[in-house]
This record gives C-alpha cells, sequence and structure tokens, in this order.
C-alpha cells in the first residue's frame, strides 16, 4: 500500500509539474498544442499556395506604348486593379491567399480568406471577407491570434507608427506604413470602414488571454511592387484623400 502511495503522489507531482510548464509556456510564450497545429497548416498552405493563383504578369506595359511616366502609371494601376478583382471573384474560405511580412513582429506567415476562429485563423492570419483586395483604393482588414495557433499577431502592440507591413500576392507586393493604432470594443466594426484610399488594418485579441477588446493597428500604402515589373508610389494619388 505505501508504495501504491508514492508512485501515485509521485505521478501527481509530475502531472503537476506538466501543467504549470504548460502554463508558463501559453502565458510567456504561447499555446504550444495548438502551435503546432498551426505549423503543421503553414507548411500545408505553402504547397498550396503556389498551385493557387493564375500567374498574374500585372506591370508589363507593351514596347508599343507611347505614353508618358503618367500614361504608364495609369496603365499599371489598371493591370493591377483588373488583377486584384480577379484574383477577389476566386477567394475562397480558409484558402491561402499570399504571406504577410511584419519584421517589427518577426513574422513572415501565410494569411487565408475568412476568420473563423477554429475554420480558418487556425491556420494564419485572417482577411475579413466584409474588405477589399489591396490595389483597389480600399480598406483591406486581416486578423490574427495572439495566444494560440501559432499566434502570429502576439506582438501586434509593438508596431510603432512608420513600420512597414508587407503583404506579398500572386499578383504583387503590396508594402503599408504604418500610421496609428487604437484599442476597441470586440463588436467595433467601425474600424473596416471605407476611407477613400489603400488602407491596411490589422486586428487581435486585447488584452492578452481576453476577447474583450481589439488592439488595432492602421496602415497605408506606400508603394507596389507589380508581379512582373519595377515598383510604383501606387498609393500617392489616392491617400491624399484620407
Amino acid at each position: 500500500m505505501g508504495a501504491a502511495r508514492r508512485r501515485l503522489g509521485t505521478a501527481l507531482i509530475v502531472v503537476g509539474l506538466l501543467v504549470l510548464a504548460y502554463g508558463a509556456a501559453v502565458l510567456f510564450w504561447r499555446d504550444p498544442v495548438t502551435d503546432l497545429y498551426a505549423r503543421y497548416q503553414q507548411h500545408k498552405l505553402a504547397g498550396e499556395l503556389e498551385q493557387a493563383w493564375p500567374d498574374y504578369r500585372t506591370g508589363r506595359v507593351g514596347a508599343d506604348f507611347h505614353g508618358g511616366d503618367a500614361a504608364r502609371l495609369a496603365a499599371v494601376q489598371q493591370q493591377v486593379a483588373e488583377a486584384a478583382r480577379d484574383f477577389q471573384r476566386r477567394l475562397r474560405d480558409g484558402k491561402p491567399l499570399g504571406r504577410i511580412v511584419i519584421r517589427r513582429m518577426g513574422i513572415r506567415v501565410i494569411f487565408v480568406q475568412g476568420t473563423s476562429w477554429a475554420r480558418d485563423l487556425s491556420k494564419g492570419p485572417g482577411h475579413y471577407r466584409q474588405t477589399s483586395m489591396p490595389g483597389l483604393g480600399k480598406t483591406t482588414a486581416i486578423a490574427g491570434h495572439r495566444t494560440t495557433f501559432g499566434a502570429p499577431f502576439r506582438k501586434i502592440d509593438r508596431l510603432r507608427r512608420g513600420d512597414g507591413i508587407v503583404l506579398e500576392l500572386p499578383y504583387g507586393t503590396f508594402r503599408y506604413r504604418v500610421v496609428s493604432h487604437k484599442v476597441v470594443e470586440s463588436n467595433d466594426w467601425s474600424i473596416i470602414r471605407e476611407r477613400g484610399f489603400d488602407q491596411l488594418v490589422l486586428s487581435a485579441c486585447h488584452p492578452l488571454y481576453s476577447a474583450s477588446h481589439r488592439w488595432v493597428v492602421f496602415a497605408r500604402l506606400a508603394q507596389v511592387t507589380p508581379s512582373a515589373g519595377r515598383s510604383y508610389a501606387l498609393a500617392a494619388s489616392r491617400s491624399s484623400t484620407g
């Protein structure tokens, strides 16, 4: 009987230490169990991403094009916008759209269509269905977890004005600069309203371990590199209206 009690006591101590270790990991890092699942999903998405979309060739202006710089820029803008509309028509929930790269947060991850907690955000950051794709002069919004499923947006509160955010999409690479942030209630949908220019909105639950509010970051488009061309400050004419 004494030996059995000792074994039971040892087992309970081990279980207690494992629970404490798990809690510490979640508190100071992220949930290790859902992190493994998110890594697996990101690996799958990386393979899908290369096959999912048409080979857009935006930015190419034919050799017979005789317009000036302004006309050339307008032609490229039109190509990007047409590709963005075609891309948006093809979106399906849970499918990969591209990569989001944020140096300040130390992330380079694939984001998907949709913001369902389990179906979409368990794979990576998710694009709000109610918002546009970059290149159409509208708002693009992306949500991400802070403690579970890889916690891609855990460090969202570290972003500062002027920090860069990059969205790599099949039809172009879009570079944004952070302009502001604010904390809102979780049911505040005003954050994704149109503002008359290409805007990127990032959101995540706030504070950590709570879903009562959201930490929201606002950024403006600064530069576009079409899928087959040089970089253009495509946002310049639009951002002045904000």
